[in-house]
């Protein structure tokens, strides 16, 4: 029987099949690759050599849509030829930017494929492969958004500039328009910025940190950060070295190289309003990489040349008179010029409708130095001192039950700190005034009593409350945070700006609603096209009964407290000072019904002040802006929200109703009236007043020895819970008026009477006698009714004295 053919198995995934397959995708994939970028580029601009040479001004308006600042990219460029830019400075930016500038045509298909592949894998664009061609178009030709279709827009026009243009020719385009910070735009301005010389004149060192800076301007700068721009010098310089530009030595030579900067300076403003539009510039940079994905340089490239209309909230009647009072060296204790020839101590004031969030007014300084400089309304993170308690004890209190009526007593207090040690914190005063009130405190700024509260209510929770009111830089984690009993003062370890700060005081001006600052309210393209507009969201802090409770303690610190100096403004104030330690920083924050504004001083670097205070200077400068900017203001006073009830009367040493006691204190009237969250009012009587029998001349309680003469009926206090005196012995000052505790130990027993001398007694005998005949001579026939009455009650008040002191 014949062998049966055996079946052969077919066999698919063979290296052969594979081959073919990966070849089809590839074709497949090739094939909708080139539809895919032939679909984007069709929309692609036109090729338009003129757009090289940019740009169109943008317009920034006040709140009336007056001009305030045209802003536009040649006002800080001086175009240069290729020629006079050093060979060090071009090597430098092909290094780090594209080392395959001369060999390419325009796009890199290695870096793009590497590019493809992470982008593909995330989802998105995460890594770039432009090349220095493709960055031209990209500022040029195109918007700066980061999208798959704007790149591939963008290699399409890089392969056209390179056909209409040589190496060199880009590269002159490129270095004469590329964005170095602070205004400048192109190597000539930024060698001038930076090292105050032309470029031609630039060495390798400095050729390379300027080359550092594009890739993020406010990050790589090194009058920002200094240490961050040098590191990244120091790659570019390996990287020079490494493809043959320089030797090893030069590159050693250069990162040991001092760099001079000295030309930051020459940048002052043109504009109006200097600070104020150098944060709306920021402002919007930071808005445009949010909202369109774009890098640092291409957000401040799209202000300065796309022809926008930014239009803002600031009052120039408020602003301009800011920043004359800013300016005004008699509003200082003294002016001297530090190292840098800034003149010291420094100011910032911000004033804000705290209705919208509006910024009416921002001055970062007392003098505007240059475009994009520090501005210390914005970026100056200082301790706020005693204007913290408000905000980050206080107002949490009064919302978890405590009143401005509540009693704490001003008395020594320590915590363990770390180490094993212990924190004993002091009054600016340096003594203890014993019980008192939240509002006096608030009013005279006590530092143990805001301790104590804050201890009471919980560190996290005054957290809380600040963050909503509006503060949002508190460090939280690590092994310096601010989860400290010392937040109370004012002791943060970041710090707060003075526009931060008086936003948290808008929220509790604006009856627990806090909006968020606002610079710009919409910004319009060169076509007319609004591409945006602010709306900013409101949020609820706190209720509108806590916000005015907290209000009206404010309002004590400029009736009876620290803030007395603004006691005579028309407005209602309600506000609260701050020092810190050695006078550091001084601030003054308030509100009226139409307007929340602060002023901080200070120096640079924290020094020490003298002769300064928080309701001193910044109060008056305040006091100088809100009087221009309240006029023409309606009358308006604090609205008292329903869920309110008072004045109470209350006693001040146990925030409870008074008794006949209280009002007979040695030291006066003890009682005032008070405003209450309804629910919250006290409903018990006082029992810190009590009253008993001293013997005067000890000044300890009575006992049935002591002479009547000596005894008197006296009211003192008791406290609920004992005092513990300091480490250094000190006491409440209220201490003297606590009823004693010990009893008189000077007459023990009932006083002896010694017999007189006999000659001494007839002489006493003899004079008495006469005295009583003349007495009796003279009253004779008088009515003796009154006089028994009169020894009818002095007899009567011998008995009750006598009742009292043996019956206590």
């Amino acid at each position: 029987m014949p062998k049966k053919k055996k079946k052969s198995k077919y066999r698919f995934f063979t290296w052969y099949n594979i081959l073919i397959f990966i070849l089809i995708l590839l074709v497949i994939g090739f094939g909708s690759g080139m539809g895919l970028f032939l679909y984007y580029v069709k929309d692609a601009p036109d090729f338009d050599p003129s757009k090289l040479k940019p740009s169109e001004t943008s317009m920034v308006l006040d709140k009336n849509g007056e001009v305030i600042a045209e802003l536009h990219g040649e006002q800080n460029r001086i175009p240069v030829p290729i020629e006079q830019v050093p060979k060090n400075l071009i090597n430098a930016f092909i290094a780090i930017e594209d080392q395959y500038f001369y060999s390419h045509r325009g796009i890199n298909i290695r870096s793009i494929i590497g590019s493809f592949a992470t982008n593909l894998m995330h989802g998105g664009i995460r890594r770039g492969a432009s090349t220095i061609t493709q960055q031209l178009v990209k500022t040029a030709f195109l918007s700066p958004e980061q999208t798959w279709k704007r790149k591939a827009q963008e290699a399409w026009l890089a392969i056209q500039l390179e056909r209409h243009y040589t190496k060199d020719e880009i590269l002159e385009f490129y270095l004469n328009q590329i964005y170095f910070g602070h205004s400048a735009y192109g190597v000539e301005s930024a060698a001038n910025t930076y090292f105050g010389k032309s470029v031609d004149k630039l060495s390798l060192a400095e050729s390379a940190m300027l080359a550092g800076v594009t890739k993020g301007p406010e990050y790589y700068s090194p009058y920002s950060n200094f240490e961050r721009a040098k590191e990244r010098q120091e790659v570019i310089l390996n990287t020079m070295a490494e493809l043959g530009f320089i030797s090893e030595e030069e590159a050693r030579n250069a990162k040991n190289e001092e760099l001079n900067l000295k030309g930051l300076k020459q940048a002052a403003a043109d504009y109006k309003a200097p600070y104020f539009t150098d944060y709306v510039i920021q402002e919007l940079a930071t808005l445009f990489q949010k909202e369109l994905g774009i890098s640092e340089s291409d957000a401040y490239n799209k202000i300065y040349t796309e022809g926008l209309e930014i239009y803002t909230t600031v009052d120039m009647k408020i602003q301009e008179a800011a920043e004359q009072v800013l300016a005004d060296p008699e509003n200082y204790p003294y002016s001297k010029n530090d190292e840098s020839e800034i003149v010291q101590p420094q100011a910032a004031a911000v004033i804000i409708d705290h209705h919208t969030g509006h910024i009416k007014a921002l001055v970062g300084g007392r003098e505007h130095y240059r475009k994009l400089g520090f501005n210390r309304a914005s970026q100056a993170f200082r301790q706020p001192g005693s204007t913290f308690k408000p905000i980050i004890v206080y107002t949490a209190a009064v919302d978890m039950g405590y009143t401005a009526g509540t009693v704490i007593d001003d008395s020594p207090v320590s915590y363990s700190a770390g180490s094993g040690g212990v924190w004993s914190p002091k009054n600016y005063t340096n003594d203890f005034k014993g019980l008192t009130t939240i509002r006096k405190a608030v009013a005279d700024s006590v530092n143990i009593i805001a301790i104590k509260v804050f201890s009471e209510i919980g560190v996290d929770r005054g957290i809380e409350y600040a963050q909503k009111l509006g503060i949002n830089n508190l460090v939280l984690t690590g092994d310096k945070n601010d989860r400290q009993l010392s937040a109370a003062l004012g002791g943060i370890t970041k710090g707060v700006t003075p526009l931060e700060l008086a936003s948290s005081f808008g929220t509790l001006a604006n009856e627990g609603i806090h909006a968020e600052p606002v610079a710009i309210l919409k910004v319009v393209d060169k076509n007319g096209r609004t591409i945006f507009e602010n709306k900013p969201e409101q949020t609820s802090a706190v209720s509108k009964q806590v916000a005015f409770i907290v209000t009206d303690m404010l309002r004590s610190v400029v009736r009876e407290g620290t803030g007395w100096r603004l006691a005579d403004f028309p407005f209602q104030v309600a506000g609260k000072t701050g020092t810190t330690s050695d006078d550091k920083d001084v601030w003054w924050v308030a509100y009226t019904p139409h307007l929340t504004g602060v002023v901080w001083m200070g120096h640079d670097e924290p020094t020490y002040m003298r002769n300064v205070a928080g309701g001193f200077q910044p109060a008056l400068m305040w006091k100088q802006i809100m009087t221009v900017a309240h006029q023409d203001l309606p009358a308006k006073q604090f609205e008292r929200p329903e869920g309110i009830v008072g004045p109470i009367e209350i006693c001040i040493d146990s925030g409870k109703i008074p008794t006949e006691l209280c009002k007979r204190d040695p030291r006066g009237h003890r009682t005032r009236g008070e405003y209450f969250i309804r629910g919250t009012q006290p409903t018990e009587h006082c029992d810190i007043h009590v009253e008993d029998f001293i013997d005067t001349s000890t000044g300890l309680l009575a006992t049935e020895f002591c002479p009547e003469e000596l005894v008197e009926r006296t009211v003192f206090i008791k406290r609920n819970e004992p005092y513990t005196p300091s480490p250094t012995g000190q006491i409440p000052l209220d201490a003297k008026y606590e009823l004693p505790e010990e009893y008189c130990d000077v007459h023990d027993s009932e006083p002896v009477i010694a017999p007189p001398d006999e000659d001494d007694f007839y002489d006493w005998l003899n004079d008495n006698i006469n005295d009583w005949f003349n007495e009796n001579n003279n009253n004779n026939g008088n009515n003796n009714g009154n006089g028994k009455n009169e020894n009818d009650n002095g007899q009567n008040n011998d008995v009750e004295n006598n009742h009292r002191r043996h019956n206590r």
